[in-house]
């Protein structure tokens, strides 16, 4: 007997289980929840897992087939493991959210082991308060009888190499990835070899390179604490190259609107100048969010815009850049859409600012032949 899925590909037909026959306990499992780290401490993990000849596969916010859902409904999660498993797969790597934990979209699965990054301001459009959301990724944590890794039992964990990752926050991402690796037995050899050349998930501090003499980054900071981490690392960076921190960001439509404010105030208090834009405002009106963002500014800071349209925005602040300047675009990370009342568009970051950088780079060309040839 089974349960037939509408899916993009067709019909799947997944087979009920009950928790003795789950296909987990045949996989080595490794659960990350948190509110910020959760993708790259899996892509971390992952890519050393791959290195060493094992098989993993590694389920998230960049695959999930679902980009509402970093932790996908307990049938499609089923289908990913039987079919890992399938392929000779041998572990499985997965995100797990609040959301997901308090819907049991993770229920009957057996994991070995199980990781907590770190607990900050989100989805408290959907667990209305902290105190729950807290509890509820604490229940996760406490349940079941893995071995549980806790930001307190990876913050002291060393790592004695360099990284690709920059940022403290991200080496406390490092950290937790080490922890994991040593307690399943990885030898030191490949966690510094595979560790010390790994690049970060697309769309975490992503360096987009078009010829340009400024610097740009995209990062999916969404949260307070995720924004303020990349701004103080981004700021460090820019300040080393005599420059300026230029930010681009917005705030979800229908979400935790309590982020809003405090959004503001992070980037009023860390960058030196910033564009305030869409993000994804859903159903709810793009200048009620902006209007939210800017309540937490401070009054006597007054280096910003607001562009509602975020293709403009990006444009904008791409010619506002001078040579030493870091631009950050932050929000939408790897996301390659935009919600927009009932429509969602296509739309990449990463696109939009090569479009950006090479149209000002073809004007400043022509600027300077033209100049050329009046000097003649």
């Amino acid at each position: 007997m089974g349960v037939v899925l509408d899916n993009p590909q067709g019909k799947i037909t997944a087979p009920l289980l009950d928790h003795t026959e789950h296909p987990s306990h045949k996989l080595y499992v490794i659960g990350i929840t948190g509110t910020n780290g959760k993708t790259t401490v899996a892509h971390l993990l992952g890519e050393v897992l791959k290195e060493v000849g094992y098989k993993p596969f590694v389920l998230g916010t960049l695959n999930s087939g679902n980009k509402d859902l970093s932790t996908p409904e307990p049938l499609d999660i089923l289908k990913f493991m039987n079919d890992h498993l399938e392929q000779g797969g041998t572990h499985f790597v997965m995100e797990v959210t609040s959301e997901g934990i308090d819907q049991e979209r993770i229920k009957h699965i057996d994991f070995d082991v199980k990781v907590l990054t770190n607990i900050t301001h989100d989805h408290l459009d959907y667990h209305k308060t902290f105190q729950r959301y807290e509890a509820v990724k604490q229940r996760f944590m406490a349940e079941g009888d893995a071995h549980k890794i806790y930001p307190a039992n990876f913050a002291e964990t060393s790592v004695d190499f360099k990284t690709k990752l920059v940022g403290d926050f991200n080496l406390l991402n490092m950290k937790a990835a080490v922890t994991v690796l040593r307690h399943i037995g990885i030898s030191e050899k490949y966690i510094c070899e595979v560790l010390s050349s790994c690049r970060p998930p697309r769309g975490r501090l992503e360096n987009v390179e078009a010829g340009q003499k400024f610097m740009v980054l995209i990062d999916y900071a969404h949260t307070p604490d995720a924004l303020q981490n990349a701004l103080f690392t981004v700021k460090k960076i820019a300040k080393h190259r005599n420059g300026r921190l230029l930010l681009l960001f917005g705030c979800g439509g229908n979400r935790d609107k309590g982020k809003r404010v405090q959004m503001g105030r992070i980037a009023g208090e860390i960058s030196d100048f910033f564009v305030v834009t869409d993000d994804n405002p859903r159903l709810e009106e793009s200048q009620t969010i902006m209007d939210e963002i800017v309540q937490g500014i401070d009054l006597h800071f007054y280096d910003y815009v607001l562009i509602q349209d975020r293709r403009k925005a990006i444009e904008f602040i791409v010619n506002k850049a001078e040579g030493n300047d870091v631009i950050i675009l932050a929000g939408k990370g790897h996301e390659t859409y935009q919600v927009l009342k009932t429509e969602t568009i296509y739309f990449d970051d990463q696109e939009e600012v090569t479009k950006a950088i090479l149209h000002r780079l073809t004007k400043e060309c022509s600027l300077n032949e033209h100049e050329w040839h009046d000097a003649r």
